[in-house]
């Protein structure tokens, strides 16, 4: 009995302590004031509206759920906050998430008509270019793109996605959709097997290697689906691998096991709900 209390104990205190890891990441602006100050200023002109605090709990607890997949040495490292929002815009674009690799932070749009999943998934699509940009040396590119049907061109070259002119490729993207559609360009996210033929998960990943890095990485710590995909298309098998590679040139116990149990876990929840 003694040592069932002081499990109990261990854990409550683990769990204490993984909550407050957490709360030091997580922030919720009242103004753009945590923006750097050219991009409230044209061609930018950064735009947020502040999160309804009703719905901070909610953001919040997903987000404590993301934060606690990796090891505290790299969030310590590679992640000064998490500041959400109720709206982004940039270039009059609605986005729903960016990244300031310099400063370490990352900025996500949370609605509580957002899929929990999906919310997941920009705050690691997010960290994963963070992540990206601090560490390309350990980046396999020719590796990656061997994933690729022989002599694909992505739309904006590099690793990194750089802005040509004002914006980058990924706004012209977001911005063509949302102007075809009326929506918020999120059909552009939307699994496609067709694709994944070619080595691409969604219409997304074709804009740069980054951008079908950062997909690939939402992807990778909450989808249990990734798996039967990595079965059944070799193209995204391969680029799984070189996405597991690189995380674990990062921290060792990011092997594939790893990414098998998390989304193990995350699917068994689901199936409870």
């Amino acid at each position: 009995m003694r040592s069932l209390v002081l499990s109990i104990v261990t854990f409550c205190l683990l769990a204490a302590s993984a909550d407050l890891r957490s709360d030091d990441y997580i922030r919720f602006p009242d103004d753009d004031s945590f923006l750097p100050a050219s991009w409230v200023e044209e061609p930018i002109k950064a735009i947020i509206d502040p999160l309804d605090e009703k719905f901070e709990a909610a953001s919040s607890d997903i987000l404590k759920k993301a934060l606690s997949k990796y090891p505290e040495s790299l969030l310590k490292e590679f992640l000064d906050g998490i500041y959400v929002v109720g709206s982004l815009r940039f270039y009059d674009v609605g986005y729903g998430g960016t990244y300031m690799a310099n400063a370490e932070r990352i900025v996500l749009v949370y609605r509580p008509s957002f899929d929990a999943r999906g919310f997941e998934q920009r705050f690691h699509h997010e960290f994963s270019s963070i992540l990206l940009k601090k560490n390309e040396e350990a980046f396999e590119q020719i590796r990656w793109k061997k994933g690729n049907a022989p002599g694909y061109v992505y739309r904006a070259p590099g690793v990194i996605e750089e802005q040509s002119g004002d914006r980058s490729e990924a706004t012209r993207v977001l911005a063509a959709e949302q102007k075809k559609t009326g929506g918020s360009g999120s059909g552009l996210l939307r699994l496609d097997a067709d694709l994944m033929e070619r080595g691409f998960l969604t219409q997304y990943n074709q804009v740069s290697i980054e951008q079908d890095l950062n997909e690939t990485a939402a992807h990778l710590f909450t989808n249990p689906d990734l798996w039967s995909y990595c079965r059944d298309f070799p193209k995204i098998d391969h680029k799984v691998d070189v996405l597991i590679d690189f995380y674990r040139s990062l921290d060792e116990s990011f092997d594939r096991y790893y990414f098998r149990s998390i989304t193990d876990t995350d699917h068994a929840g689901t199936d409870s709900e």
